[in-house]
């Protein structure tokens, strides 16, 4: 039991040193030696649970995936919140996860450019496309007409990209609360 313990102790220090390493110097320029060292962790620990940088890579953008995506499925299918509470609370969810999007975001390069990563990022856009989906559902169940619900899918999920994007004004980040997301998005729906 202890060294399954271990073993996966050491698999989330190389997961931890992995998304550092990434993060900063991005894909091309990290080493699976690098990340070992910086996991403090033997080399031969690191291949025996990754047989190489791109393994590495793939499993951990698929873990955070997972993660926002279940962050996200759990606003989304809350009985209790109103469809409009449900756009603020999703809305917000990157701003919560800012290191995670940003990640997510620089790491999109990066599989776009490798055919290895094909099957990632098609889980990318499949996860993009349930949150357009999302939008234009409650959208539509509010009783908006389709061009509409399409037009304010669209501004609800650039909103929602726009959360983490790069080089964002300090003065717009700061705008980034809960309180003035809800604001924005009454100020919408009062509009329509």
């Amino acid at each position: 039991m202890a060294r399954k313990k271990d073993s996966q102790i050491t698999k989330q220090d190389l997961m931890d040193a992995a998304f550092k390493n990434f993060y900063e110097v991005g894909f091309e320029n990290t080493s699976l030696e690098k990340i070992s060292r910086d996991a403090h962790v033997s080399r031969g620990a690191a291949y025996w649970h990754f047989a190489n940088k791109t393994e590495l890579f793939y499993q951990l953008v698929l873990e955070i995936l997972n993660e926002v995506q279940a962050e996200k499925q759990l606003i989304m299918e809350d009985e209790e919140l109103t469809f409009r509470e449900k756009v603020v609370e999703v809305i917000f969810v990157p701003y919560n996860n800012s290191m995670n999007f940003k990640f997510l975001q620089q790491s999109l390069k990066t599989i776009e450019l490798h055919s290895e990563f094909e099957e990632l990022l098609q889980e990318i856009r499949e996860s993009k496309h349930r949150l357009y989906q999302f939008f234009l559902e409650g959208l539509t169940e509010e009783g908006l007409n389709q061009a509409d619900s399409q037009a304010l899918a669209s501004l609800f999920y650039n909103y929602f990209e726009g959360m983490y994007g790069s080089a964002t004004p300090q003065e717009v980040k700061d705008n980034y609360t809960l309180s003035t997301i809800s604001q924005n998005i009454s100020f919408i729906f009062k509009m329509i």
